[in-house]
């Protein structure tokens, strides 16, 4: 029986053990999309930590499909391939895999940050972002699609060990995929055959420009928590058709952001999320209030529990026959290398435990397995808007700090614990 520390192929990739670094944004890059010197250190400290897949930071396809967040990676242009090519050779002079995750935000973003009215299959006001997107024409769709191909290009160009595709979470296959967010009565929504008509294209074009034998991966929500959104029993069906459309992975998770942040788990520091520019801008005084005493049960955060997507992942393992990855609530060794064995997912997808320490597997392979030291207070998340990717172990910042581009390099604490020792 497999071990987490056994290799695993996946398409033409080995990888050396069962540990993947989950795409996390870490507020590295330039208003650009380029990366920054920060970010090659936080690869480095991932891959010394015996992480076997590194898969980055979600990355933008073009400045239409820019989410909001700050910092965004981008790879939209083919200027950013030569910075990409110096930090994939340093991951792999480390010892590590790498991937890159490529989205196009659809709905989830502003027109402040593209310069233009978000567009999605249909004009469903986004709660989370307080906007109400434009409905996609024929020519959005296919530019859309055309700009994601262009992206796995230059992915593969760059010399990326295999492309991830975001298509959950909320971003724009997601939202063609909810009979929530997608209302169409085209060819493009109604029916799950129509709902799926995206990423089946998505998929035709990105293979065609990459070829038959580079790793496309896809992260995908089974799931969501918006009560006419996407089920299971759906979710899980989406699933076994992206696995026979030739995906060569699937890691699978849940939620949309606008379904308080399920994907994520755990209670949202109110006081911090509050002074975000998008709330702080657009949300009255009285919604402030209402929002800083009782946002988490009105925006519909659920608590956090262990291994919150684990049935779900274990029906689309049954369903498929590719590798699958299994992400959220992992913080036990024990759980992980039993999920392992009993064949539940191929490989243990961790976010949040690696922002805690980076070199968590190594000192589980060192047979120092108490759990992961991650608390789920969830400030690494809420404190991006002003910082790169950090933990802050439940330690709230006097103030917000200076803004972006001109923070030092203590502030680049990504990985709390330089050596686990």
């Amino acid at each position: 029986m497999p071990g987490l520390f056994d290799p695993i192929r996946i398409g033409s990739m080995e990888i050396k053990n069962r540990f993947v670094r989950s795409s996390t944004h870490e507020a590295m890059a330039d208003e650009n999309g380029r990366p920054g010197p920060a970010l090659k250190k936080c690869y480095e400290k991932l891959a010394r930590g015996e992480v076997g897949l590194i898969i980055t930071g979600m990355a933008f396809v073009s400045q239409e499909g820019r989410s909001s967040v700050s910092g965004m990676l981008g790879i939209h242009h083919d200027g950013l391939i030569p910075q990409y090519r110096e930090l994939v050779s340093h991951v792999h002079d480390h010892g590590a895999k790498i991937a890159m995750q490529i989205t196009h935000a659809g709905r989830q973003t502003r027109e402040e940050t593209t310069g233009m009215k978000p567009v999605a299959p249909s004009a469903v006001y986004d709660r989370a972002l307080l906007s109400k997107p434009r409905e996609m024409t024929e020519e959005d769709i296919d530019r859309a699609l055309g700009a994601y191909a262009q992206a796995c290009g230059r992915v593969r160009e760059s010399g990326f060990d295999a492309v991830q595709i975001q298509l959950g979470h909320g971003y724009l296959p997601n939202q063609f995929q909810s009979p929530f967010l997608n209302r169409r009565r085209d060819r493009w929504g109604g029916s799950l055959e129509n709902r799926m008509r995206f990423i089946k294209e998505l998929y035709g074009r990105c293979r065609r420009v990459v070829g038959d034998d580079y790793p496309i991966l896809a992260k995908v929500s089974a799931e969501d928590s918006l009560r006419k959104g996407l089920k299971p029993d759906e979710g899980i069906l989406m699933a076994r058709k992206m696995g026979k459309m030739g995906f060569d992975s699937l890691e699978v998770s849940c939620g949309v952001y606008a379904d308080g942040f399920s994907m994520i788990r755990g209670e949202l520091p109110m006081d911090v999320f509050l002074e975000w520019a998008v709330y702080k801008n657009n949300m009255n005084r009285a919604m402030r209030f209402l929002m800083r005493r009782w946002g988490n049960r009105m925006f519909g955060v659920l608590p956090f529990t262990e291994l919150f997507n684990l049935e779900n992942t274990k029906a689309v393992k049954q369903a498929v026959d590719i590798p699958i990855m299994l992400v959220g609530g992992l913080r036990n060794p024990e759980d992980m290398e039993r999920i392992i064995r009993n064949g539940d997912a191929d490989l243990i997808s961790l976010c949040r435990p690696l922002i805690a320490e980076p070199f968590f597997p190594k000192r589980i392979r060192e047979n120092r397995r108490h759990p992961s030291k991650c608390i789920s207070c969830n400030l690494c998340l809420t404190y991006l808007e002003w910082h790169p990717l950090r933990c802050y172990g439940g330690r709230r910042l006097n103030g917000h700090g200076s803004k972006r581009g001109t923070s030092t390099s203590s502030d680049f604490r990504c990985l709390s614990q330089a050596q686990d020792s």
